[in-house]
Order: structure tokens, then C-alpha cells, then sequence
């Protein structure tokens, strides 16, 4: 009886291990970054460098950026995702031909919002040299992306109905109206703070010399010519 069931304990733990191994190999294989194969439907890979510093627990908005096909004139949005984990963003829909970058804006994600009262328009992209991209071939840009995002010192909102469940009508319109100048004043002290949300920096040797390492790891990149 008592080995019965120590010989039923070992295949359960035995399992167990199995288990966790898969969940492992899993986990550091299956979540690799990878690119397109080059074939009709991805003829070409452009690589834009990317540099996140993070300064809150995550971004909030992402970047948006008009590339445009010097000979046609035809217009196509790529949009870069800030993530301190990654150097680069890359597209392959681009059919081969020289290009430009042209304008670019933030728009919030899903359930944020960014600051000030006007209506953002793209802002012209002034500083990037044209490029040409070759069929089956890599085009990394010559300058990098540096995202940065100001701290903020106030605190997410409330939750509806959270600490207001036994307040009256007043004191939710006091506690609106306190909030508004808690955010308005939060937004002045970000100002003083001088950063800028986007930049276009030169490519220095050490972030490039960081990319290429990093590009080596990524699936499939070594197809590509």
C-alpha cells in the first residue's frame, strides 16, 4: 500500500516537472521577436531605431508617422509602440523604391488622454534623409526615435464610485473642481520639467553597436539580405 502510493506520488510529481519544462521552453522560445520571411508579401524590411526612457510605469500613447514614397507621392502610417525592451520598430510593406518620412504624431491609447486644450496636428519630420529600400534587402535608418515621457506627481483618478459611494452631490462636484486644479497645476510643473516627448537624435555608435546585437537574436532576420 505505502509503495503503491509513493510510486503514485513520483508520477505525480513527475508530471508536474514535465509540465513546468514545457511551460518554460515555452515561454523563452515562443515569445521570441521574429519578421516576416522575404516573399511577395514582404518584399522589404525597414528597421527604425528606437530608444525608450521610461520615466512612469508604462507609455501612454504611441507614435505615428507618415512614410512617403518619393515617386508616387502615396502615403503610408507606420506606427512605433515605445517599449524600453525593444531598440527597434520595423515594417515590411513597403514595396521597394526610395522613401521619406514626413510628419508625425501622438495619439493616446486606448482609455488615456493627453494634455492641452488644441486639437494636435502632425508635426513635420525635417531632420530624417530620404531612403531606398531594395527587394529581399534591410534599410536601417540613420538616426533613432528617442521616446520620453515626463513625471507625472498625481495619482491615477479615483475609480467610479470608489470614496464616493457616501458622498452627496456637492461633494462630488467640489471633489471634480479640486481635481481639475490638482491637474492643471500637475501639467505646468511637467513644463518646467523640459522634456520632449519625441526626438530625432543621431545614431550613435553605442546604440547601433546594441541594435545589431539585438537583430541577430531576432528570427528570420538573417534571411534578409
Amino acid at each position: 500500500m505505502c509503495s503503491k502510493l509513493i510510486l503514485n506520488s513520483y508520477k505525480i510529481v513527475r508530471k508536474n516537472i514535465t509540465n513546468i519544462i514545457i511551460l518554460a521552453c515555452f515561454l523563452f522560445t515562443g515569445c521570441s521577436l521574429a519578421v516576416p520571411e522575404p516573399d511577395e508579401a514582404n518584399q522589404t524590411l525597414l528597421i527604425i531605431p528606437v530608444e525608450s526612457r521610461q520615466t512612469l510605469q508604462k507609455f501612454i500613447w504611441t507614435l505615428h508617422v507618415s512614410i512617403e514614397d518619393s515617386s508616387s507621392n502615396e502615403k503610408h502610417n507606420h506606427i512605433i509602440k515605445p517599449n524600453p525592451k525593444s531598440l527597434f520598430s520595423y515594417s515590411t510593406q513597403l514595396k521597394p523604391g526610395k522613401y521619406k518620412i514626413t510628419k508625425m504624431i501622438r495619439k493616446a491609447n486606448p482609455g488615456f488622454k493627453l494634455g492641452g486644450k488644441k486639437k494636435r496636428r502632425p508635426e513635420k519630420v525635417s531632420n530624417l534623409d530620404d531612403f531606398e529600400l531594395k527587394k529581399g534587402g534591410v534599410t536601417i535608418l540613420n538616426k533613432k526615435f528617442l521616446f520620453q515621457q515626463p513625471q507625472s506627481k498625481l495619482g491615477n483618478p479615483p475609480k467610479r464610485g470608489q470614496n464616493q459611494r457616501k458622498m452627496t452631490d456637492h461633494e462630488r462636484n467640489l471633489e471634480k473642481i479640486k481635481r481639475k486644479k490638482e491637474r492643471k497645476t500637475d501639467q505646468e510643473e511637467m513644463k518646467k520639467q523640459r522634456v520632449r516627448f519625441v526626438q530625432i537624435v543621431d545614431l550613435d555608435e553605442s546604440f547601433k553597436t546594441k541594435l545589431l546585437e539585438e537583430l541577430k537574436e531576432v528570427e528570420n532576420y538573417d534571411k534578409w539580405k
